[in-house]
């Protein structure tokens, strides 16, 4: 039977997403190989694999060999039919009676094996048996054979189903983790500007109840100033969850006109120049998440400016064949090198002075979320004092 390359290709594909090559023995695959070579009365069994360059025993009876060549396999020839391929006598096939194996040691006669054929018809290798004498199976050992040979895909597929459900466990557990430390973190910011609204509101009715309306005012806009603090906050939240959105639509993206358009919104009267880069790409991409990231950063850079003026650069540098390199950087006060991991942590915010520097702490940890979920990296250069620069990548 003729292989295409295609068809060559997709078997070796099927072959590695069971991940098993070179995994060390295991009872099940040990047992049915015991069990073939019992029934079909082979000094020799083997569960072979057949990968690009050689062939590859998950399990052996009679052998201390771990691979061979693929050039001087007999598994190759296997692999290219449905049925049994039977060697009575090595030495009277034109095919075989000049292999090593047959000439040298361990000097086969015999060779008998059956394809493991996975359920999408790709044959990986098979479930053989050899000898050292000629000989010729019986119809019950051919049965055998094939029937063991089948039991053997199916402890493939038993087990990276196995595999599959340990990673899923893993995942699980870890974001029931993320999920409990999500949920203390939203409680503890929200409990803030709920108790503060409930204590001014006791202030209120008390002064209502004296007839004294002179901090009424104060009072009233501090109430306002902790619900728009709780607004932000779940805004911030509902921002973060829809970056697990999938499959967003991917547009043509002008990233100049892109953050030009971003600048513009946080300019105002501000004395902060702006230095974008002509060299900044078009590129075709979810402008949605670009513009979320750009848009974190470029505020970030704008609202924690110790003074109110300076400069904010934005850049794209180092070129590579896979990704953009982009840069977001300000003459600001710059950030600790201990601290600059925590800027990415939900609700980690290092001003301490909200009141001057109002957010709700989980911009930068929707960045990073994009921007790793892109493939990508960020990463922070900044000392105090010294301005900060946030570096990320994005896929070309």
């Amino acid at each position: 039977m003729a292989v295409t390359l295609k068809q060559e290709g997709e078997r070796l594909k099927a072959l590695k997403a069971y991940n098993i090559l070179d995994t060390p023995a295991e009872k099940e695959f040990d047992d049915i190989t015991a069990l073939a070579a019992h029934i079909c009365n082979t000094p020799i069994s083997l569960i072979t694999l057949v990968t690009e360059e050689r062939q590859w025993f998950k399990s052996k009876v009679g052998t201390d060999v771990c691979e061979l060549p693929r050039s001087i396999s007999f598994c190759q020839h296997t692999i290219l039919q449905n049925n049994i391929l039977e060697i009575n006598d090595t030495l009277e096939d034109e095919r075989f009676r000049d292999n090593i194996l047959v000439t040298d040691a361990p000097y086969i006669r015999f060779y008998a094996g059956a394809q493991l054929i996975t359920n999408k018809g790709h044959n990986l290798g098979s479930l053989c048996v050899l000898d050292t004498i000629p000989r010729q199976l019986t119809e019950v050992q051919r049965r055998a054979l094939t029937t063991l040979a089948r039991q053997v895909v199916t402890n493939f597929d038993l087990r990276l189903k196995q595999e599959q459900l340990q990673k899923e466990k893993s995942q699980l557990k870890a974001a029931n983790e993320k999920l409990e430390q999500f949920v203390r973190m939203v409680s503890h910011d929200l409990k803030e500007p709920i108790m503060n609204i409930s204590t001014i509101t006791e202030w209120l009715q008390e002064d209502l109840n004296a007839k004294d309306l002179s901090n009424m005012g104060s009072n009233l806009l501090l109430i306002k100033d902790s619900a728009a603090a709780m607004q932000d906050l779940v805004a911030g939240l509902l921002q973060y969850a829809m970056t697990q959105v999938k499959d967003l639509p991917k547009e043509e993206v002008n990233t100049y006109n892109l953050v030009q358009g971003l600048i513009a919104e946080h300019i105002g009267g501000r004395e902060i120049r702006t230095h974008v880069s002509p060299d900044l790409p078009v590129l075709v991409t979810e402008r949605v998440l670009l513009q979320q990231v750009f848009a974190n950063l470029i505020s970030n850079a704008f609202k924690y400016h110790h003074t109110g003026k300076g400069n904010i650069w934005v850049d794209t540098n180092e070129k590579s064949e896979k990704h953009y390199t982009f840069c977001v950087k300000d003459d600001g006060p710059g950030i600790p090198p201990q601290h600059q991991e925590k800027v990415f942590a939900i609700f980690q915010r290092l001003i301490r002075d909200s009141s001057k520097t109002p957010g709700s702490g989980i911009g930068l940890a929707t960045v990073k979320k994009i921007v790793e979920d892109k493939g990508g990296n960020i990463w922070i250069e900044s000392d105090t004092g010294q301005g900060a620069t946030f570096f990320f990548t994005w896929p070309r």
